[in-house]
């Protein structure tokens, strides 16, 4: 038996003994128990949400004034290093390789075929003209890239260059087309170009299920996969175009992507941002604006990126959504191939909208005889663009690519 001190109370100790397995809860361990369950739900939601991860960026794809709004929302890349290129004497890092996944160009000597070479069809010692090129038959693919003799290597990637005997790529790589016969009146002429493909595959998958190779395609210089989609395109008939990023008048509000050409840089910082966007892949015979209404309306910023264009045998479009452009003023003066678009097809992006902007294209056409009509990778774009076409012939109204745009100016 155990003796009870004086003080005890037998009851209290009897109490004691039968509650002593039972363990107490610290209010303190409830609360931390609690804030780490609650922080790892969030964690949990967060992953499942779709937004950019450390490393990736959502690239928008609106148009100027849009307010950044993404288009292709929940489309992620991944993000090139950042602009290292601060002013003339700066060159950009050597480590700005394509991502790990982004195929690899090979040389001259590994990717052509035996006399797989530029063809000038020029005079000797002028440059190769666009449309020089025989018309392909129908659904025929346009020549494998890069063709020999119209690139160069260099430690961003490979660059396009004039061959040594006049070919360009602004024609070696633009789709043939059949040029108008000499005395006869020629048909009303209409060309499409859709720009923002590269991110999103399943869009550009489907636009070359639905669009006829007369179609040009823009694509964006972000893209990882940007060979492999331009290759695509090009086995579809599809001639292509390189978007540049340009600056808007709210930057960095409304920012186009990394390596975007500033106003504020100088003529040798811009040239060098411009040889990394260049690179970025092989196969386009043109550029085109993307945003840029504060770039294009400076003639000391924009000259000097249309002379890089002509002295690399670059095409260059502007996409005419700025009515302060000053690319009228700023193209060199002989020899360089460019074009300004009519009309933006889808600023309103209603198939309603966009079908009466496409009868209007058609109207200009029967004006001046050519017409360009510019428009994104939207899902509606493409497939009010697709039915429109289908019709095309009928009205009396041929489809031509942009390169016959360029040709024709």
């Amino acid at each position: 038996m155990t003796a009870l001190s004086p003080d005890t109370d037998p009851a209290e100790t009897a109490s004691d003994e039968t509650d002593a397995p039972r363990s107490r809860l610290n209010p303190l361990a409830i609360a931390v128990f609690t804030l780490a369950v609650i922080i790892g739900g969030l964690l949990v939601w967060l992953s499942f949400t779709g937004g950019p991860q450390p490393g990736q960026f959502v690239v928008p794809l609106n148009t100027e004034g849009g307010g950044g709004r993404t288009i292709l929302s929940g489309d992620t890349v991944t993000a090139p290093p950042p602009p290292q290129v601060l002013d003339g004497t700066d060159t950009p890092p050597t480590d700005t390789a394509p991502p790990p996944d982004e195929p690899v160009v090979v040389a001259a000597q590994d990717a052509a075929e035996p006399g797989d070479t530029a063809d000038a069809s020029a005079e000797p010692g002028g440059l190769q003209e666009i449309g020089s090129l025989e018309p392909l038959p129908l659904g025929a693919p346009l020549r494998e890239a890069p063709i020999a003799g119209l690139f160069e290597e260099t430690d961003n990637g490979l660059l396009p260059i004039i061959s040594g005997d006049g070919a360009r790529a602004v024609a070696s790589y633009a789709r043939p087309f059949t040029k108008p016969a000499t005395g006869v009146e020629a048909r009303p002429r209409v060309a499409i170009l859709i720009t923002g493909f590269g991110l999103n595959r399943t869009f550009a998958e489907r636009a070359l299920e639905q669009l006829p190779a007369d179609i040009s395609l823009g694509f964006t210089p972000y893209s990882g996969d940007l060979q492999n989609q331009i290759n695509a395109a090009r086995v579809d008939g599809h001639e292509v175009v390189l978007e540049l990023p340009m600056e808007p008048f709210n930057y960095p509000d409304n920012d186009p992507g990394p390596y975007t050409l500033l106003t504020s840089l100088p003529e040798d910082a811009n040239r060098k941002r411009l040889e990394w966007l260049l690179a970025r892949g092989t196969g386009y015979f043109a550029t085109v604006n993307r945003q840029g209404g504060r770039f294009l309306s400076e003639t000391d910023a924009l000259s000097p990126i249309l002379t890089a264009l002509k002295l690399r045998g670059l095409g260059f479009i502007d996409t005419g959504s700025t009515v302060r452009s000053a690319t009228v003023e700023s193209v060199p003066e002989a020899g360089f191939d460019w074009a300004r678009g009519s009309q933006v097809i889808d600023a309103t992006k209603s198939p309603r909208q966009i079908d009466q902007a496409l009868k209007e294209l058609e109207d200009s056409a029967r004006q001046s005889g050519m017409a360009l009509g510019i428009g994104t990778a939207l899902p509606v774009t493409v497939e009010r663009v697709a039915m429109w076409a289908e019709k095309l012939d009928a009205k009396g109204i041929d489809l031509v690519p942009v390169s016959a745009v360029l040709a024709d100016r």
